[in-house]
């Protein structure tokens, strides 16, 4: 604090000098992300209690052939939630007092053909078909790094399944890939969050990253080590 402060300080004496403004900047960007994660708050009465899945399609004869660990904004959802007129199915991301920026919407075991030819329905899905809905306790730990009891059981039982043996085993790596990158500010859109990832983390430098319209993501081998997502020339 003490550090920021003086920053702030030097800014005010200094004016807009740009190597201020830079150093500045980048650590309210880390403290700010701190404080997201360590002032994350759980409380069972912002929880929705009845989030289990129904299957859609089960793909369990296809191999994963690398994951994707897949960023969405909080603040852009909750806007579509709250123009749907259903933020009360997500209460604990967009009604609870917690504030969250990017987030992990999951770790997905991709098939390199479907990835690179677009087939989003020809990936290891369902693997060990419609599971029964976890226990509160085993999805509560997690919350902070995926906000909503839906969001997790859905992770595990479409995509966890497939590669892992249990829901606390799937959990656990993808809060380890969590804690591994620094995330961009809350306010910045896909692209330009991309961007950043990359110059904010040097294992992804010269890495292809994945991006939609409202999401992207880091694509890894089996060994969970960073890659360049596939295209039809790799």
């Amino acid at each position: 604090m003490r550090k920021i402060l003086l920053l702030i300080f030097s800014f005010i004496i200094f004016g807009c000098d740009s190597d201020i403004n830079e150093i500045a900047e980048d650590s309210l960007v880390q403290s700010s992300y701190s404080a997201e994660y360590e002032n994350c708050i759980v409380n069972d009465e912002w929880l929705k209690k009845e989030y289990d899945h129904d299957l859609d399609y089960k793909n369990s004869d296809v191999k994963t052939d690398f994951f994707l660990l897949v960023y969405s904004n909080s603040p852009s959802f909750c806007n579509y939630m709250k123009g749907k007129d259903r933020l009360k199915d997500v209460p604990f991301q967009c009604l609870s007092p917690n504030k969250f920026g990017w987030v992990i919407h999951g770790l997905w075991g991709e098939s390199r053909t479907a990835y690179i030819q677009g087939e989003k329905d020809k990936h290891p899905r369902f693997c060990k078909g419609d599971l029964p809905q976890l226990n509160l306790n085993t999805i509560k730990p997690y919350l902070c790094m995926s906000p909503g009891t839906s969001l997790l059981q859905g992770e595990w039982e479409k995509h966890g399944a497939c590669d892992f043996d249990t829901a606390n085993e799937y959990f656990d790596k993808t809060l380890e890939l969590y804690e591994r990158f620094l995330f961009p500010p809350a306010e910045l859109r896909v692209k330009m969050a991309m961007k950043w990832m990359k110059e904010n983390n040097p294992e992804l430098e010269n890495k292809r990253l994945h991006l939609t319209s409202h999401e992207f993501g880091i694509c890894l081998t089996t060994e969970f080590e960073v890659m360049s997502c596939p295209n039809n020339t790799n």
